[in-house]
């Protein structure tokens, strides 16, 4: 795989502008005190800690739902521009110059239409909301996408070519996620437990397909053992110090309040270090009707309000539709599995909406996975794409 001199133009285009953008908003003192404001604090302290030596990740005692992969890198920002906030900011911007260059090649290495990877390419990198939060706020959001990105390539890949290779790297990668938020724990488990679901059914399997499942299931062991301990080694420096400062290598504080509570004040308005609810209390005062009611909203919301809203002109969004629908209609396999990935690592988002309704929490796991859909549904007119824009586009 290669990127071509359109994405690589379209990169640097990118890269440019939302550096101009950057600057301006650190020129200014509403933009720049926008930038480090709130949660960013946060990671700026952390990152602090880190360029000083401090990688004991003692800031878990008292904030254990922050995770260390964006502050680490915030901190090798501030050495190389010496706390210059041009260059905290570069580490977005960064990172949503690269999920341009990722898309594109994990695009095409599956349709192998320059016109499909590009389009996809060009709706991320007009999107209004990573736009402004690149280059105005000093969040995960742009380097998790990112790592979902790597992971939806990589398990794209092993679907097609069923390479020891893929599987790993798919499972290293949603342990970077992990190491960027904690929702990266249901995107390892849920790629994870459905690549073994199709390990027994695609194509490239099928010359097993005489064996008895239990014999298949015994052969595939030792590589999704490989991959979880991939997943484990990654992960460690976060869960080492959880089991350290905690006994609980999955303590995340407060954070977990949101999966048994109704409202942001009930969650929140906590210790952070501690959680208060349980599921035991959910239980205690909610029936079916409200578990109904609470996955209808946070499935509305999720999945269509949040990203219409967001994206302003929700061109990738309704092309993502589109690809839903074709995969579900058409095919190809492989995406089937790949939409079935989507819905169970989104789950957590769904159930958690009401009591948290922010949008760029939900929004971050679903926008790295619209343009691979997208690219699904245009894929059904590859030959009329490529004969309009191939040749502008293949060079």
């Amino acid at each position: 795989m290669k990127l071509n001199r359109f994405i690589i133009f379209l990169m640097l285009a990118y890269l440019a502008a939302s550096s101009v953008h950057l600057i301006l908003n650190v020129e200014s003192a509403k933009g720049a005190a926008t930038l480090v404001s709130s949660d960013s604090g946060h990671y700026i302290g952390f990152a602090h800690r880190f360029t000083a030596g401090n990688f004991t990740m003692d800031y878990i005692k008292d904030i254990p739902h922050r995770q260390p992969l964006y502050p680490l890198l915030l901190a090798a920002a501030m050495k190389i521009g010496n706390g210059n906030l041009f260059f905290l900011g570069l580490v977005n911007v960064v990172a949503m110059t690269l999920i341009i260059g990722s898309l594109y090649l994990g695009v095409f290495a599956f349709f192998r239409s320059h016109a499909v990877a590009a389009i996809p390419a060009l709706c991320v990198a007009f999107n209004p909301f990573f736009w402004r939060m690149a280059a105005s706020r000093l969040l995960t959001e742009p380097l998790y996408a990112l790592t979902l990105v790597w992971v939806a390539i990589a398990f794209l890949r092993y679907l097609q070519e069923g390479k020891l290779i893929w599987l790993l790297s798919g499972s290293a990668f949603a342990g970077l996620a992990y190491l960027t938020r904690p929702s990266g724990a249901f995107v390892a488990a849920a790629s994870l437990g459905v690549l073994f679901l199709a390990d027994f059914s695609l194509p490239w399997r099928l010359r097993n397909a005489a064996k008895p499942q239990l014999n298949k299931a015994i052969r595939v062991m030792p590589k999704y053992t490989g991959a979880a301990l991939v997943f484990i080694v990654v992960t460690s420096p976060a869960w080492i110090a959880r089991l350290a400062y905690f006994g609980d290598p999955q303590h995340y504080g407060y954070l977990t309040n949101f999966l048994w509570v109704d409202t942001y004040h009930q969650a929140h308005d906590v210790d952070q270090r501690f959680a208060n609810y349980a599921w035991h209390d959910y239980v205690a005062h909610h029936n079916l009707l409200d578990v109904i009611f609470r996955l209808i909203y946070g499935l509305a919301n999720v999945c269509f309000t949040v990203p219409i809203a967001v994206e302003k002109a929700p061109i990738l969004f309704l092309l993502a539709a589109a690809g839903v629908w074709t995969t579900i209609r058409k095919g190809p396999a492989e995406y089937r599995f790949f939409l079935l990935f989507f819905i169970l690592q989104l789950l957590p988002f769904i159930w958690t909406n009401l009591p948290n309704p922010n949008p760029r929490v939900p929004y971050g796991s679903t926008f790295p996975f619209e343009p691979f859909f997208s690219a699904c549904f245009l894929a059904r007119y590859t030959a009329r794409l490529d004969s309009v824009l191939g040749r502008w586009l293949a060079f």
